[in-house]
């Protein structure tokens, strides 16, 4: 059986960390706040630039989840822990350290994406927090990646459930019976 995808998002200068960062946080992380994850995204890196593709029921069954939990009383709580991670931050030491909390930081980074783009999702008062919010917090997840950033010889590969593919994209899509239905 095929499997729809669509490519939703294009970065410049990704590394295998920050993407293993992205993958874990998207998907494990995720589900410890919405009782869903993304688990079946893949990350297509070339010369470090990155093209994420989404399974297309991922995103149809995130979209219902985040319409039924995203209540005020979730946005307060996921905001109030998004600044204790940043507070963590300051005393993390070890890439480790720096590492873990990257991945906490997803769940909230994507959902204040979400609500970015599509502003319908909250009400009034969660879109003036996430305004605040994303004018004094925007570069702290890129200077976080940063630090546990460093050149690697592996700079072209798929990722896929956690796992290094090394072959040609058109090969991987084909091999797994997936169809491309959108891009960017």
């Amino acid at each position: 059986m095929e499997k729809k995808y669509i490519k939703e998002i294009t970065r410049l200068d990704y590394y295998l960390i920050d993407v293993m960062a992205w993958y874990e946080g998207e998907s494990s992380e995720l589900k410890k706040w919405l009782e869903f994850g993304f688990y079946n995204s893949f990350f297509v890196v070339e010369n470090n630039n990155l093209e994420v593709y989404y399974d297309l029921e991922e995103c149809e069954e995130f979209d219902k989840v985040l319409e039924e939990k995203l209540t005020e009383d979730f946005f307060n709580r996921l905001c109030d822990y998004f600044f204790e991670l940043i507070e963590q931050s300051k005393n993390a030491e070890t890439k480790d350290e720096i590492f873990k909390i990257i991945v906490k930081c997803w769940p909230a980074l994507v959902i204040f994406e979400e609500i970015s783009n599509y502003p319908e999702y909250a009400s009034d008062s969660m879109l003036r927090r996430i305004i605040r919010l994303r004018k004094t917090t925007e570069s702290f997840s890129y200077n976080l990646s940063k630090k546990v950033n460093s050149i690697s010889d592996l700079d072209t590969y798929i990722f896929f459930k956690g796992k290094i593919i090394k072959e040609p994209f058109e090969e991987f899509i084909k091999t797994n019976n997936f169809i491309i239905v959108k891009e960017i």
